[in-house]
């Protein structure tokens, strides 16, 4: 795995959880268990990325607009590269971990046909 679709499967876990209707301790969990499966190669620490991604992700959840564009151009770093089927599974990961809403079942829905 590069290190552009790592940090673009790091971004586009922070969104889901943003655009997630309720945050929980499972889902955090599950989250630090993904993070840890990336694995990283950078002299930056991966810390500094999650800080970076949370505003970035935080920014791209305050309108649809940015949120279309923060969703195509992550899910193109990690499709070039050939791990769409890693992104998804991770994403599928957190998300379930204390169960799919509607909203979350859209938003991995769109994430496939994105990566698909």
């Amino acid at each position: 795995m590069i290190q552009d679709s790592r940090k673009a499967i790091i971004e586009l876990l922070l969104l889901a959880l943003y655009l997630d209707d309720r945050l929980s301790l499972a889902e955090d969990e599950v989250l630090t268990s993904a993070l840890d499966s990336l694995g990283w190669d950078s002299p930056q620490p991966r810390e500094i990325c999650v800080l970076n991604a949370f505003g970035l992700a935080r920014e791209a959840a305050s309108c649809a607009i940015r949120t279309e564009a923060f969703l195509a151009e992550r899910t193109g770093v990690i499709k070039q590269a050939g791990d769409s089927a890693t992104a998804l599974t991770l994403l599928s990961k957190v998300l379930a971990a204390d169960g799919l809403t509607s909203s979350e079942e859209r938003f991995l829905s769109k994430i496939e046909q994105s990566l698909f």
